[in-house]
């Protein structure tokens, strides 16, 4: 009882904290962000060894970075990094392990990341979510379902939330008739989960699946994808961008612009060598955690590749913009002479064709296994045509190297890459930014 009131009281004072700065104009935005970044900085070298020895080695005055520019000077941190170190190195001294939680993530590795945040960290993380929802019309009063591995214990937080938990591993059949019996107003979950739900449903199963709007997330999702899932279901479908580790990054709001919530993380984009990329310009997303003084994450590189935006929202919330998020970094193909493939362009060249020409296939999966050679498993959809085929593989050849073979599979089934997602781009080829601050 002790432990859910106080879980309340966090909760509570952060939803008030979060919606008032997410209205502050981006100058004042900043400098708060700037001041926890800093304060977050100082806290992990003095009340975490790994940071210590790390900044110590590199020769890091921690007195001298004073601004989001100074931290440029910090090394980069890795996920073996933090695997290596957890806990003992990496979680902050006089941190009471007992009252936190564990969590662990495996990304598209499949080895796993334990990690773990206070209680008030956890409030703030579910305060976000919150705000990320109310951002796109959720009020107190609607119903959500999530359909997740885990339970998120929302009801923890009493009667604000009346939230049904549908579990992801279950038959999509079961999750249609869990659907139907829930109610929801607000639905999320995985985009290629809520797209096979999508795809499933009879349209007596829609009479009783009407929700208001959905959220996707975790994955990579094309412009098909989330347009199929809007028309299926009547209603708007929103993205979310976000890690287990960190939690949210960015959120699209009702103009569908994706906004950096810089109040839970602060965002760098770099390139290949470290250094900071033009607006516009693709880069390596680096994170850094302000509202996780257990563990911290600082200059955190999570492999994936984005561009960022000057322009303002017309919605007039002051947080800075993602233009785009373009996949994960070792799902990007860089090819034999260099050249630099986006997973997003490769997924559009497929959803241009799946558009053009319905039913033409019904799932595929486009692997990098070489540096020259492409796989691709596709399952025929019930029109399917070779030449239609071979016109999007004349495509994809223009957008890769002459050098480059393209190697087609036809298959029954695509599996899911760990049981739960389903990646359509991956590559095999080590190739990850080696670039580290000057």
């Amino acid at each position: 009882m002790m432990k859910t009131a106080i879980l309340l009281y966090h909760f509570f004072k952060s939803l008030i904290e979060i919606h008032l700065s997410a209205r502050l104009p981006y100058g004042l935005q900043r400098k708060l962000c700037e001041r926890r970044l800093i304060r977050s900085i100082r806290h992990a070298y003095d009340h975490v060894p790994f940071y210590r020895q790390k900044y110590d080695a590199a020769g890091v005055d921690i007195t001298s970075i004073r601004s989001a520019d100074d931290i440029k000077r910090l090394p980069f941190v890795t996920k073996e990094e933090i695997r290596q170190n957890f806990p003992d190195g990496i979680v902050a001294r006089g941190v009471n392990r007992e009252a936190c939680r564990y969590s662990a993530t495996t990304g598209s590795t499949g080895r796993s990341l334990p990690f773990i945040f206070t209680q008030a960290t956890y409030a703030f993380y579910v305060a976000l979510g919150v705000r990320m929802y109310t951002m796109i019309g959720y009020r107190p009063w609607h119903k959500m379902a999530y359909i997740k591995y885990t339970d998120l214990n929302y009801t923890r937080l009493g009667p604000f939330f009346r939230a049904v938990h549908i579990k992801s591993t279950i038959p999509v059949e079961e999750q249609i008739a869990q659907l139907r019996k829930a109610g929801a107003d607000l639905i999320i979950g995985y985009a290629s989960l809520v797209y096979e739900i999508a795809r499933n449903a009879t349209p007596d199963d829609l009479k009783d699946i009407r929700p208001k709007f959905i959220g996707i997330n975790s994955e990579l999702s094309t412009e098909a994808q989330r347009t199929f899932i809007s028309e299926t279901f009547g209603c708007p479908v929103y993205d979310e961008y976000s890690t287990e580790e960190t939690w949210m990054i960015a959120s699209q709001c009702r103009c569908n612009n994706y906004h950096i919530f810089t109040d839970n993380v602060w965002v760098e984009f770099i390139d290949a060598k470290g250094q900071e990329v033009a607006p516009g310009d693709m880069g390596e997303i680096v994170l850094t955690t302000t509202r996780s003084p257990a563990m911290p994450f600082i200059r955190y590189r999570i492999g994936d590749m984005g561009r960022f935006s000057n322009a303002e929202c017309p919605c007039g919330m002051g947080f800075p913009l993602l233009q785009s998020f373009e996949g994960r970094a070792d799902d990007c193909f860089i090819l034999p002479s260099g050249k630099f493939v986006s997973s997003l362009k490769l997924l559009n060249t497929f959803t241009m064709y799946i558009k053009k020409y319905l039913h033409l296939l019904e799932e595929f999966k486009v692997t990098q296994v070489h540096s020259d050679l492409i796989v691709i498993k596709i399952v025929k959809g019930n029109q399917y045509d070779s030449a239609h085929l071979e016109e999007l593989l004349a495509d994809l050849r223009r957008l890769l190297d002459d050098s480059v073979s393209i190697k087609t599979e036809f298959v029954d089934v695509i599996e899911k890459t760990d049981g739960i997602k389903r990646k359509a781009i991956e590559s095999l080829v080590s190739q990850k930014p080696t670039g580290s601050p000057s």
